[in-house]
């Protein structure tokens, strides 16, 4: 073999070569581009998602103070809690009594004050199931400092320490404040 033939095919392999490694640059370039497109679309659906997730929780919040707020409207304006603790365990006695109509008249009475009772509990127990679940986002607001409230109010009522009024009163000051979309 001629050593300039040698010399020109090592050229054209050489050219060839360079040129595959310029087409794989570019589509490296191209695919660093799609990258940088796709992380950013998916950080604005994650900030997206975010939003919506506080949103939620929001609501949750809203929804299960006004679940309260009707448990407590059928509650009577002061507890007693020994009174109430006696018609407890008249309800779980009420099986021993059950073919006496008048004692059975009466047990469904307190059966229903026992059933209010549980349903209120219950739904205060939801009630701070949402507030934990908005982690912060209410601090150093109005509404925590009313929340707070609330609690202290909810604890005086069911031990028979106070009335159900302020406890209505914050709560309706909670369920007017617009706070899950705060925007007009």
């Amino acid at each position: 073999m001629n050593p300039e033939y040698i010399s020109y095919e090592t050229l054209t392999a050489t050219r060839e070569s360079a040129e595959w490694a310029f087409w794989a640059m570019i589509a490296a370039w191209v695919s660093a581009g799609a990258t940088i497109f796709t992380l950013f679309f998916a950080y604005r659906a994650l900030s997206t998602w975010r939003e919506q997730e506080k949103t939620k929780v929001k609501l949750d919040f809203r929804a299960s103070l006004k679940h309260f707020k009707s448990a407590l409207l059928f509650m009577p304006s002061s507890l007693d809690p020994v009174e109430l603790e006696a018609e407890r365990e008249q309800v779980i006695a009420k099986w021993l009594f059950k073919d006496v109509d008048f004692i059975t008249q009466q047990i469904e009475s307190g059966e229903q004050n026992v059933q209010r009772f549980d349903d209120l509990l219950a739904a205060f127990e939801n009630c701070i199931s949402a507030w934990l679940a908005t982690e912060h986002l209410f601090d150093g607001t109005d509404m925590a400092r009313v929340w707070l409230t609330i609690e202290d109010d909810f604890e005086k009522y069911i031990n028979g320490e106070g009335s159900k009024s302020p406890l209505l009163q914050s709560l309706n000051k909670l369920t007017a404040t617009r706070f899950v979309f705060e925007s007009k």
